[in-house]
């Protein structure tokens, strides 16, 4: 399932969600990408009937056909997905896109064609899924199960990775993919369980909710009310417009469920736990940012659930770059 939504219709930075499945191999691979608006906002192109598009708007688009081409490029070949050679194939592809004509905007902090980068590749096999999670920048992977509900599987490339603070600081990233700089894909394997739900998601879908808690109450709320794939999504769009400020995008892939029904069905009494602990709408005391008590019960209820959420995130990055 893929959800895709523009603040300014034409004109989002993020690229549509990609979702890709072998059948025969029952082997995929999902992703999102985002361009970095501020860094990338120099015109990279203009198209025939006009339209300027930014760095941002073409470094992901570029982003998600490289990211496409490699893994089927991969699986062709019966190669093994180094996260080494994406950093190549994605490296070549936006240096080949690189704008003709020098951007008269400067400054340490732009970039040509600047995007995030978060793909999880999964491969299925009896009740486990072997799962590659590859990201740069400040897209996210997660993981979600009925029992523990929504893990963090990647760590945001940025200089505070506590999911709280970032809320509260929107901290610069320390890497992000880009035509004119270095940058690394950072990689983490695991084997999980099924049934299970892996997703991916940029930063209009988890930055601009009132705890991290947010984006798992509003996937589970939404997917209680829907009867159909179909319905999950939409829903998902009108939650997120109700309270984001950036473009939002997200792809989903559930795995070891015998259907729609049974994948909500699964997940019900996880709704009602979330819901009846982290959503402050439960509470009545704590209705809205504005309560008095807002703060502390922000901060008890991230402390409550953050065991659960970090659980499976990488360790920090060591090595600098």
């Amino acid at each position: 399932m893929g959800v895709w939504t523009e603040r300014e219709i034409g004109h989002g930075d993020d690229a549509e969600p990609l979702l890709l499945h072998q059948v025969r191999r029952d082997e995929g691979l999902i992703g999102v990408f985002d361009g970095s608006g501020g860094s990338g906002a120099a015109t990279a192109y203009r198209s025939g009937d006009g339209v300027d598009r930014s760095g941002a708007w073409v470094g992901s688009r570029v982003a998600r056909a490289a990211v496409e081409s490699w893994f089927c490029a991969q699986l062709r070949a019966g190669c093994s997905f180094e996260p080494e050679s994406l950093r190549v194939h994605l490296g070549t592809m936006l240096g080949q896109m690189r704008p003709a004509t020098r951007s008269k905007i400067s400054g340490s902090a732009r970039r040509e064609l600047p995007t995030t980068v978060a793909v999880a590749r999964y491969q299925r096999r009896e009740h486990v899924v072997t799962c590659q999670i590859l990201w740069a920048g400040d897209s996210r992977v997660y993981l979600l199960t009925p029992g523990a509900g929504l893990q963090a599987l990647s760590r945001d490339h940025t200089v505070e990775t506590d999911a709280l603070h970032q809320l509260l600081q929107d901290p610069p990233m320390t890497n992000v993919a880009s035509a004119d700089r270095d940058f690394y894909i950072d990689c983490a394997e695991l084997v999980v369980d099924t049934p299970c739900v892996l997703l991916c998601a940029t930063d209009g879908f988890f930055g601009y909710v009132d705890t991290p808690a947010d984006l798992e109450v509003h996937l589970l709320q939404a997917l209680r009310d829907s009867a159909s794939e179909l319905e999950w999504a939409k829903g998902l769009v009108g939650r997120v417009r109700s309270y984001t400020g950036d473009d939002a995008s997200l792809s989903l892939v559930g795995l070891g469920f015998p259907g729609f029904a049974a994948l909500r069905d699964q997940f019900a009494e996880r709704t009602s736990v979330v819901f009846d602990r982290y959503a402050p709408g439960a509470h009545r005391d704590v209705a809205s940012r504005g309560d008095p008590e807002f703060g502390r019960w922000r901060d008890e209820a991230w402390a409550a659930y953050r065991y659960g959420y970090e659980r499976l995130m990488p360790p920090p990055r060591t090595e600098v770059r």
